[in-house]
């Protein structure tokens, strides 16, 4: 029997749903889990669907990057509409919408326009699932649990990439790179079946109107904003499609500022920017994930066509990287109490940033111990950083409101992960172009086309030259490795100011009864 005074520090939770919150966030790690595989399988595929289907770097960027993309867009309608409609019945459309595209990709795409579509609207259901998972914990949960709950969460994101990577490299060992699609819609559809039995229907009793305009001007601002950055370094930045894409979301971005400031409801209360600790975290995890997703978008072509591994040992090789978020997420909490959130994040950053410095200085000598020691700093770097900075975000946030706190938890991640992908495949294809220039110009026709296009294709064109291109071989690859070195000290730098600004700006928590920050 429930007893009020044993559960009277429940914030209002059911006490129903308290006794079965631990299970209820077990399957909204399920329906998490599928969000983040869908990024990391194709990361790993990349190589086999270049060469398969002949399509180069600039169209596998976009491949990657449109489902983040479009994922970022909407994220803040997504949150408003669970909000207001309920939480569940979000989750439920988000992964039905999922199922079906990733199905779509594998069954019937055969072409790189297909499955940029297939992947745009697998974005748009992940962008109806990921923020009402975080909602629904931060309703579930009363404040002296939610910490943990979300270290939980944050693990499941982080570890979702890497385990990806791993479950993906088994596929594309025995199968074609068609069965990652075949995961993510078997997993969406588990993940229907689990929550539609085991979450319940939770919304804002205020009731409040979603803010359609306000939608549609951030839409287009994040949309316009990539789009440009992605395509700048290829087309130039005056290409007229350049120009208009990143004035044209500049000028939404203005838009939605200003509506949202006299908007009834608001789908981003931007007096939440005026809370320091709730600005700097966005910004940590901007900058956290934006180095997480550039790396990992170019760690699988560096292990399988510069190291020389097959996709299935690329991916087993990952495994040890899901440690440090495996078994520091839910540490980090108490690190938190012992040294605060300030010192947690910079210290995070502070080994991100130097993993990345570490990274511009690799050849192609490159060793697998090499990398994975690297990898393994950066990831206890990214589970100090994130972690208490997706809770100081949700607790700067009422609880009724727990969409617009969750679209702004994701949005930060997603636009830390486009930027990541987009910065790192426009500046590597400039860069590989660039450093490939002198070897191509003594080829012509269909094997100039292909050293100029991608690692992957490039090699493969070599292959049918014969024993004599061994050389062509390995100067292609370290026109690569030295686009990586380009990559890396740009992100890197970025990564050290954020340490500087978490350092100044962030404000000391102090320890609050049984909260963690």
């Amino acid at each position: 029997m429930y007893d009020d005074k044993a559960h009277k520090d429940l914030d209002g939770i059911d006490a129903k749903i308290y006794k079965r919150r631990w299970l209820i966030l077990t399957s909204l790690c399920v329906a998490l889990l599928g969000v983040m595989l869908a990024n990391s399988c194709i990361n790993l595929a990349q190589p086999l669907i270049s060469v398969d289907l002949g399509i180069n770097q600039l169209e596998l960027t976009w491949i990657v990057n449109i489902y983040s993309l479009l994922f970022a867009c909407l994220l803040f309608l997504a949150g408003a509409f669970g909000d207001r409609y309920g939480r569940k019945l979000a989750l439920q459309i988000g992964s039905a919408v999922f199922a079906v595209s990733a199905f779509y990709a594998g069954f019937l795409a055969h072409s790189a326009i297909e499955l940029i579509i297939a992947r745009a609207v697998m974005g748009i259901g992940a962008a109806l699932i990921m923020p009402t998972t975080l909602s629904i914990i931060n309703n579930i949960f009363p404040k002296g649990q939610r910490a943990r709950a979300i270290a939980v969460w944050s693990s499941i994101a982080g570890v979702g990439m890497i385990f990806g990577g791993v479950i993906g490299g088994v596929l594309l060992e025995y199968f074609t790179w068609h069965a990652i699609f075949y995961l993510s819609a078997i997993i969406a559809g588990v993940g229907f079946v689990v929550n539609q039995i085991i979450v319940c229907e939770s919304r804002d009793e205020r009731g409040l109107a979603v803010d359609w305009i306000g939608g549609v001007l951030i839409a287009v601002g994040i949309f316009g904003l990539i789009y440009g950055v992605t395509e700048a370094p290829s087309q130039g930045i005056f290409d007229e499609t350049v120009l208009i894409c990143l004035i044209g979301g500049l000028v939404s971005i203005v838009g939605f500022v200003m509506w949202e400031r006299k908007a009834k409801s608001p789908l981003l209360d931007l007096a939440l920017f005026k809370n320091r600790a709730f600005s700097v975290s966005s910004l940590t995890l901007v900058l956290t994930f934006l180095a997480m997703s550039g790396v990992f978008f170019t760690i699988s072509t560096l292990q399988q066509l510069i190291l020389g591994m097959s996709p299935l040992i690329a991916s087993l090789s990952m495994i040890p990287l899901m440690i440090p978020m495996l078994l520091m997420s839910p540490l980090i909490p108490n690190i938190v109490k012992k040294i605060g959130a300030r010192f947690t994040i910079v210290i995070g950053l502070f080994l991100v940033a130097m993993s990345l410095l570490v990274i511009s200085t690799w050849t192609t000598a490159i060793t697998y111990w090499n990398l994975l020691i690297v990898m393994f700093i950066m990831m206890t770097g990214i589970s100090f950083a994130m972690t208490p900075g997706t809770n100081i975000l949700m607790s700067s946030v009422p609880r009724n409101r727990s969409g617009m706190g969750s679209a702004m938890n994701d949005t930060t991640r997603e636009l830390g992960s486009t930027f990541g992908v987009a910065v790192f495949g426009s500046i590597l294809s400039w860069a590989y172009v660039s450093g490939i220039a002198d070897v191509s110009s003594g080829f012509t026709g269909s094997v100039k086309t292909a050293l100029e296009t991608s690692l992957p294709t490039a090699l493969n064109a070599i292959q049918s030259l014969g024993p004599e291109a061994a050389g062509l071989a390995e100067s292609v690859k370290a026109a690569w490795m030295s686009a990586l070195t380009t990559a890396s000290l740009l992100a890197a730098g970025i990564i050290f100011v954020a340490v500087i600004i978490v350092f100044v700006a962030l404000p000391k928590h102090k320890q609050q009864q049984s909260d963690t920050i």
